[in-house]
């Protein structure tokens, strides 16, 4: 039986991709060496489900939807570079946000809560961050990089699914759930 893997989050518009990659650029000049992700994967994960049983993805995506209706539109900066567990000895190089803001974690938490109705758990609280790079032997710190903030406005939630690419993984839109007062778009 098929089990999609998915998380909730919020996609990049085409200006933050390129800034994210712009930075990315940066660290692999200073010397860092990692698997970098490609800009069309960057995303801020606001909530890991996994591998869920198909049944439940009607459900996970209502969930979402509920959330999307009932919280505003807001503007996110990303404002820094980060590393997890810590820039010292970094697996994970990200562009984050240095104040998480009133508005991501309402939606962060409303999310984790409606899906913790339906049976999903999280150990931490979401971290407005977009992952660009892995690293695989964390010998030298995250150098220290001046950051122009990034202006993010999150409009919508969106449902991804993470499908196998090869060696890699490719995520695809399951569903945009739009925040109150976002504009209309158009359907995909």
């Amino acid at each position: 039986m098929y089990r999609p893997k998915l998380f909730a989050g919020i996609d990049l518009d085409a200006r933050t991709r390129l800034q994210c990659a712009d930075l990315s650029r940066r660290l692999e000049a200073h010397g860092v060496r990692a698997r970098f992700e490609p800009p069309e994967k960057l995303h801020i994960t606001v909530a890991y489900l996994g591998w869920v049983d198909p049944e439940r993805v009607e459900a996970i995506s209502e969930a979402m939807q509920s959330v999307a209706q009932s919280a505003p539109a807001f503007t996110l900066s990303l404002d820094r570079i980060g590393a997890f567990p810590h820039e010292r000895k970094p697996r994970v190089v990200f562009v984050g946000a240095l104040e998480q803001g009133a508005a991501f974690r309402a939606v962060a938490r409303s999310l984790r809560d409606a899906y913790a109705e339906i049976g999903f758990t999280f150990e931490k609280a979401a971290v407005a961050h977009v992952t660009i790079a892995r690293i695989k032997e964390p010998r030298v710190p995250v150098p220290l990089l001046d950051v122009e903030p990034i202006r993010l406005r999150v409009e919508e939630l969106t449902l991804f699914e993470s499908l196998r690419d090869g060696r890699s993984t490719r995520y695809e839109v399951r569903r945009r759930s739009p925040l109150q007062g976002a504009p209309a778009k158009r359907s995909e």
